[in-house]
């Protein structure tokens, strides 16, 4: 069933939208409380609803139930619903400001998912949330739709290709064997309740609970462990499918074996749709320790998780995602929300400018969304460089407020204990929580951050250094407000102070400070642009704002290929004069013609072995282009790309141009 199609049975079954707005705002996920504060007249003095559905009238004014309602009704005529059309508007001001009447999904997304107006008519902002608010009709008007939640299922919804079902399918093996089979469920609860963090959190029962809500999953062990691969075959998947799918790979001998092997697995998710795969090497001593399936993503993961908040965490990997749920479930915050607001971000080169520019978008649609953005990322240098690299898109691009939550840097066994979300519970155990409420109380804004690790990295070895190193990146303390720069002032007190040697006394010290830096101006950011200064300095530490390279939790992940989307086709043959705008690569197999032109051709690759194809081509390319030297008719590796072959020939002028025509 496509969305246009239950929009129809809904038409058809003659439900009256006054019904559903019954149901919506007697639902435990309707928020009555803010309701009440905005709208005391809907209620009576025992608190209950007091307000007449009037199914029956093709129009009729009620109060507005949307928390954007800020001032307080005291006539109920502000929000109208029209029965026949399904379709509703407020004319309090709180809905969409393109005077769009919305329909009967959006109503339910609005209402039931925290969804606002402005965003719930913007099909690429709201997609996300249409078939979860179907899910909620069917599930109260069953009876009069004549439609089950198998019909609406994540697996009937959606037009799934064949990857997707792959990918589906590589879940719901890895999870079964993580909950239903004894020595794997074993292995998984070893890991997490004893060597990881949730021994601190869950009874074996709960963390049951929490495996099977997070989809959680665990691979066999042996080295050319072949199980999934001979499941997919029985599923009736071919080996181009499979293996296009990036779950198993093709060895040199031909055999094909599973990707992941000794790995506890998390899905990433955009919706309800499985994007891509996580996995944690059991081997501590193993050299590729994280694997993530794809090296490129075209929306940030567990997008569906923030966009309706105003504010949002956002951390490096998938266990600092997981530890995080854990201490808000401590904290009490974890049941009560109804999305969790964390964003993984895969590693500080994961997340992309593109992904900043998605949540902008959803900022433009609903302003009072997404205001505030946590970074809580490791404390050692890797860690700090992630914070101004992903802070900076967000702060710049999406135009969000950034705070840092700065994690403890402790002593263990005589060395540097960098903390992260995982080891608050082994280092403070049942105060993990109250710790993390103290960091968070404690985060300072990523302009504060910034300069503080720019004089860090400065090296000061005396007075004067700390003069000029202090005017060269003051400009930072623009943006930080007057009350923040007392309490980082004394940070850079105990930073400068040591490198004096009795030269000057802290309060000699702390007058030129606030001379130097309190009496500057506060200055908002409003604007997207970078200063030229910031860039140079972001680029010297290798945070450029063009950064390509796929993300990082670790310097040991593999990640299990690249790929975008693939471009339209190309009819016909065609010559070009320049290379098409499209990222593109040209691919041959013959080493002298290689040689030959790799000078003068733009994205020449010499591929000398077809299966590590993908390999060798980089991240972002959509089209291929490949010569007469591949004999063989296999393409498997490239099959997601728009793939072209090619050939030179002379013009009459002898200017050599390529001649590319669509692979057959």
């Amino acid at each position: 069933m496509t969305g246009k199609d239950f929009l129809k049975r809904f038409e058809a079954s003659g439900i009256p939208l006054s019904a559903v707005y019954k149901v919506c705002v007697n639902a435990p996920e309707f928020d009555k409380e803010i309701f009440k504060k905005n709208a005391p007249g809907a209620f009576d003095y025992k608190g209950n609803l007091s307000t007449v559905f009037k199914d029956h009238q093709n129009t009729f004014a009620t109060y507005c139930p949307f928390p954007e309602h800020q001032k307080k009704q005291t006539k109920g005529d502000a929000f109208v619903l029209h029965n026949k059309s399904h379709s509703f508007y407020c004319y309090g001001g709180c809905g969409s400001d393109r005077n769009i009447h919305l329909n009967v999904v959006q109503f339910v997304m609005c209402l039931i998912l925290g969804v606002s107006p402005e965003v719930a008519v913007e099909f690429e902002l709201s997609k996300i949330f249409f078939w979860p608010a179907v899910r909620f009709l069917v599930k109260n008007f069953e009876k009069e739709l004549g439609i089950s939640l198998a019909d609406v299922s994540k697996k009937a919804v959606y037009k799934e290709d064949v990857k997707q079902k792959i990918l589906q399918a590589t879940v719901d093996y890895y999870h079964f064997l993580a909950t239903e089979i004894g020595k794997y469920s074993d292995k998984i609860d070893r890991y997490y309740l004893e060597e990881r963090f949730f021994k601190y959190v869950y009874t074996k029962e709960e963390f049951q609970e929490h495996k099977i809500n997070s989809k959680i999953g665990i691979t066999p062990s042996s080295p050319d462990n072949d199980m999934l691969y001979k499941k997919l075959k029985k599923l009736k998947f071919s080996d181009k499918d499979i293996l296009n799918a990036r779950v198993c790979i093709k060895l040199d001998d031909g055999r094909i074996i599973d990707a992941y092997r000794n790995h506890a697995i998390l899905p990433y998710t955009y919706g309800d749709r499985i994007i891509g795969l996580y996995g944690k090497n059991f081997n501590k001593n193993a050299k590729i320790k994280h694997k993530r399936l794809d090296g490129y993503y075209e929306t940030p993961t567990s997008l569906q998780n923030i966009v309706n908040q105003e504010e949002f965490y956002f951390v490096e990997g998938d266990n600092t995602k997981e530890a995080l749920k854990a201490i808000l479930k401590k904290l009490g915050l974890y049941e009560s929300l109804k999305q969790k607001p964390i964003l993984n971000t895969m590693g500080s080169k994961g997340f992309k400018d593109e992904h900043a520019v998605i949540l902008e978008n959803y900022r433009k649609a609903d302003p009072k969304k997404l205001k505030t953005g946590y970074s809580i990322f490791d404390p050692d240098d890797a860690g700090r460089k992630g914070t101004l690299s992903v802070g900076r898109k967000l702060q710049n691009i999406s135009k969000i407020k950034i705070m840092v939550i700065r994690m403890p840097v402790l002593e263990k066994n005589g060395k540097p204990w960098y903390l992260d979300v995982n080891d608050l519970f082994e280092a403070y155990q049942e105060n993990a929580g109250v710790i993390f409420e103290k960091l968070k109380k404690n985060a300072i804004s990523l302009d504060a951050f910034t300069l503080l690790y720019f004089l860090e990295e400065e090296g000061i070895e005396d007075y004067a250094d700390a003069r000029i190193a202090l005017s060269r990146h003051a400009q930072y303390l623009d943006y930080v407000p007057k009350e923040e720069r007392l309490f980082i002032m004394e940070e850079l007190l105990n930073l400068l102070v040591p490198v004096f040697e009795g030269e000057i006394n802290r309060t000699e010290l702390r007058k030129d400070l606030k001379e130097l830096l309190m009496d500057r101006p506060v200055l908002n950011r409003t604007e997207s642009t970078i200063p030229e200064d910031e860039e140079e300095a972001l680029k010297e530490l290798d945070l450029g704002l063009d950064e390509d390279e796929e993300t990082i939790e670790e310097d040991d992940l593999e990640d299990v290929g690249p790929i975008g989307p693939a471009i339209p086709a190309i009819e016909g043959f065609e010559v070009f004069e320049t290379v098409p705008s499209s990222p593109l690569w040209m691919i041959t197999q013959d080493e002298e013609f290689y040689k030959q032109h790799k000078e003068k051709m733009v994205g020449l690759l010499f591929v000398n072995k077809l299966e590590r194809m993908e390999e060798e081509i980089p991240n972002g390319t959509k089209m291929v282009l490949y010569d007469d030297s591949f004999n063989k008719d296999d393409f498997n590796s490239i099959s997601k790309f728009e793939t072209f072959k090619f050939h030179f020939e002379e013009d009459e002028k002898g200017v050599l141009q390529t001649i590319y025509e669509r692979k057959k």
